[in-house]
């Protein structure tokens, strides 16, 4: 039996139970999100302890030497003491693709994008020299559009400035983050649903060829290792079902969905931009098996990507509803009204007993699974 160490917080894990499962058990909070290596969501440090090496699939090198793991495919081999990644710094070789000089002086330093993290627009960098001088700086452009990092070095920063100056085009120095932007602007609410489309759902057959689609892919997507393990607890059926209604009610008008549109429906899921790619290649190969013409095929994906800026995210968002945002992860306690089964050791829970429950699986555990030292 191997004990974790979360802060001031021990669990015990029992036989094939991963590190993300035994701390879940015992109501310690880790961030997480497909819970199967694919999104690196749940990415901690390892202070002390062996890293298996499956728990480190996909890291980088520099993160694999402090010790990042991933806790969600983690079986621990020793006693670990667990950080988060915030507790360790970790920087990125780069080198300079331009810079441009400033009307007001300094310069505009174009930085290749290295970093293992998407970066937006208003996100901090550290820039490190490399005699180890460090600056903080505020992207200013869009790096998804451009395809670099640009950063401002003022005048008034003298040491970087006689850096600055001098360096040229493949120049090389070191940058960790993306860090939270200091200010943020609100965006104008959009529509909650793009413009019906009565051709599109023509096309589709009233919904016929539609279901025919959704069933060719979601039975690919579950056997898929990137996107199977976002639907974690959720049933292929129940996945066709929902995505047919809200694809009714969006091409048609029809008030026949009464679900969670996308923004609260994957609120918690971390979806990279090379993931929502891939799950969109799928869709189009399945379209193009059933004979749906190409035009339509644009249409359909147009509605997904009406949506896209909703489901792409580095981290999980607070799910709203009734224009209060929900927590993403924590736990807490009740008393059962009734009898119950408990979702870490399957034994008989009965009424009247105290259970901890998370607050955004649902999952419940039992007394003898949430003690914690």
């Amino acid at each position: 039996m191997v004990t974790l160490f979360v802060e001031q917080q021990a669990a015990t894990t029992r036989e094939g139970e991963t590190v993300l499962e035994a701390c879940l058990r015992q109501g310690i909070s880790l961030p997480f999100s497909c819970r199967d290596g694919a999104c690196h969501a749940c990415k901690q440090v390892a202070v002390t302890g062996d890293i298996p090496a499956r728990a480190q699939r996909g890291l980088s090198e520099a993160e694999k030497e402090v010790g990042c793991f991933l806790p969600c495919v983690c079986m621990p081999t020793s006693d670990m003491r667990i950080a988060p990644t915030s507790s360790v710094k970790l920087y990125a070789a780069t080198v300079i693709q331009g810079k441009e000089a400033l009307p007001e002086g300094g310069w505009r330093i174009l930085l290749e994008p290295t970093l293992p993290e998407a970066c937006e627009q208003g996100q901090a960098l550290n820039l490190r020299l490399g005699h180890g001088e460090t600056c903080r700086r505020t992207i200013v452009n869009q790096p998804a559009e451009d395809y670099f990092l640009a950063v401002d070095i003022p005048r008034s920063d003298m040491g970087f400035m006689a850096w600055a100056a001098q360096a040229d085009v493949d120049s090389e120095l070191e940058i960790q983050g993306p860090y939270p932007a200091t200010t943020k602007t609100d965006a104008p609410e959009k529509a909650k649903y793009p413009p019906t489309d009565p051709v599109l759902w023509a096309a589709l057959q009233d919904g016929k060829l539609m279901m025919e689609i959704l069933k060719d892919f979601y039975g690919r997507v579950y056997q898929d290792p990137l996107l199977s393990p976002y639907f974690h607890g959720a049933t292929m059926q129940r996945s066709i079902e929902k995505v047919y209604s809200f694809m009714r009610q969006v091409c048609t008008g029809d008030n026949v969905f009464f679900g969670d549109r996308p923004r609260n429906a994957h609120h918690w899921m971390v979806i990279s931009d090379e993931v929502y790619q891939h799950r969109e290649n799928l869709m189009r190969e399945c379209q193009k098996r059933a004979g749906l013409a190409p035009e339509m095929t644009e249409r359909w994906m147009a509605i997904e990507n009406f949506y896209r800026d909703d489901i792409i995210k580095s981290e999980p968002w607070k799910r709203t509803f009734a224009g209060v945002e929900l927590p993403v992860d924590g736990f807490s306690e009740m008393v059962l009204d009734e009898g119950s089964i408990c979702d870490g050791c399957g034994g008989e829970v009965a009424a009247g007993e105290n259970v901890r429950y998370h607050l955004r699986l649902g999952t419940m555990y039992c007394p003898r699974c949430n003690t914690v030292s």
